[in-house]
């Protein structure tokens, strides 16, 4: 019961259609477009150059229509052959340059992205060779590090040193206890 009621509402729903909004909207929207092409058409009319080139071109288009017609009335066949000439000319001059565009895609192509996976490896070492550096870098400055500490703590070292051994002592002697044969330099 119920689905006899669907079929009737939708069988005396699709004999009274009432516009919906959009519809309605679209409708004046294609009224507006033919009536502004109408009244552009005729405001372009007004000019006189205007008005020149529309028939000329109507009156060429008219005798390129007739000669056509004229042609095809005396030799249809002909008409016929000369047009698929034309289309298969047209057709494998088509064919070559879709060739040649696939040919020049795939060369670009190629190119391009064996220039992207040169440039990606090159990026890579590069990025590899910073490391690297900042690795040997980080090693240099804790081993300058280390050797001022040893500097600042032989200093240090030296001055205890130098002061528990007697200045009667002629000879040039270094911390490290060894003799100098160099006047006046103390270490060797």
């Amino acid at each position: 019961m119920v689905q006899s009621y669907q079929n009737r509402m939708t069988e005396s729903n699709t004999g009274n259609q009432i516009p919906t909004v959009k519809e309605k909207r679209s409708g004046k929207l294609v009224k507006g477009i033919v009536v502004g092409a109408v009244v552009g058409g005729a405001v372009a009319m007004l000019d006189k150059n205007t008005r020149k080139k529309v028939t000329n071109g109507t009156s060429s288009m008219k005798d390129s229509t007739m000669d056509m017609v004229s042609k095809v009335k005396e030799n249809p066949s002909g008409v016929v052959n000369d047009w698929q000439d034309r289309i298969k000319s047209a057709s494998s001059v088509l064919k070559e340059a879709i060739n040649d565009a696939q040919k020049l895609y795939e060369k670009v192509n190629g190119e391009v992205i064996d220039q992207v996976n040169q440039v990606k490896d090159d990026s890579t070492d590069v990025i590899a060779t910073t490391k690297e550096a900042a690795e040997d870098l980080k090693e240099i400055g804790s081993k300058v590090k280390e050797a001022g500490e040893e500097v600042t703590s032989e200093s240090s070292e030296t001055s205890s040193v130098s002061t528990s051994i007697p200045s009667s002592d002629s000879t040039n002697v270094h911390s490290t206890n060894k003799p100098s044969s160099i006047p006046g330099q103390v270490g060797s």
